[in-house]
């Protein structure tokens, strides 16, 4: 009877195919166009102690099948490899995925290594026009059966960017913009300081906000607040509806195969 009991709660859980959640803010290359705005970001680690307890609480109302953990450039975090294994504690069945452009990569200790294999995590590559040690870091993959793979290119190609586009004026219309945007199919749900988000543009606007002494509003309707869950429907009410963010996202603006390029921190990365 016990066992039946859990077995029902679990399936009371919310299925969510996919989330990503920063580990750092900051990153080492700096991309223009960052839709995390890692550039102009402050340089910050997330505590392992804050991640775990979210985490948990996630675990508590979602069926997550994967994961990625990124940044920022996640392998500056210190503590990369105790997040690792605290991560496939809490989920044991999720593809657990870490999103790095390489470059720390054959730099990175053989207790890393180890770790991404025993806890069944695999590398992804963004693959940009930057000098990486490639035969090295997949020399080291294949010694300790760790999965590397290139992320958003092909065999031979340097992965391309795309800018967002903001309208900095909210003048949008958001469900328009919404029924047109790629990231809030599933593909970039964002978690970030007990938050879900549809998308990372609207998880990390902040940093734009601050850093250029704008006022991009968030509301109350942009994110789900995990502590404040009462039950799935809450969370399916969310993931079904549009964000009133949307309204700052000019999508039929955007652009798309750009060459990769360092940011300069200028505003209009992000706008016209």
């Amino acid at each position: 009877m016990l066992f039946n009991f859990f077995k029902r709660e679990r399936k009371k859980r919310f299925i969510l195919s996919y989330f990503c959640t920063p580990l750092v803010w900051h990153c080492n290359l700096n991309c223009r166009y960052c839709d995390h705005f890692s550039p102009i970001a402050e340089k910050k680690f997330f505590a392992i102690k804050k991640l775990k307890k979210d985490f948990k609480r996630i675990d508590k109302f979602f069926d997550i099948k994967s994961i990625g953990l990124m940044g920022g450039e996640p392998l500056l975090h210190p503590q990369i490899s105790e997040i690792l294994e605290m991560t496939r504690k809490i989920f044991p069945s999720a593809y657990l995925m870490i999103f790095t452009n390489g470059i720390l990569l054959d730099k990175m200790e053989e207790n890393f290594w180890k770790i991404c294999y025993f806890n069944k995590i695999a590398i992804k590559i963004s693959k940009y026009d930057v000098h990486l040690n490639e035969k090295s870091i997949f020399a080291k993959a294949q010694k300790y059966g760790v999965p590397v793979s290139y992320y958003g290119a092909a065999a031979g190609e340097y992965k391309t960017m795309y800018k967002m586009t903001l309208d900095l004026s909210g003048n949008q219309n958001a469900l328009e913009m919404h029924k047109i945007c790629w990231q809030n199919k599933g593909g970039c749900t964002y978690f970030e300081d007990g938050k879900f988000y549809q998308c990372c543009v609207a998880g990390n606007i902040f940093h734009f906000n601050k850093f250029f002494n704008k006022n991009l509003e968030i509301t109350k309707n942009d994110f789900i607040d995990i502590y404040k869950i009462k039950n799935p429907k809450q969370i399916e009410q969310y993931f079904s509806s549009k964000m009133d963010f949307c309204r700052y996202c000019d999508m039929k603006s955007q652009k798309q195969n750009l060459p990769f390029e360092i940011s300069q921190k200028d505003i209009h990365d992000w706008c016209l």
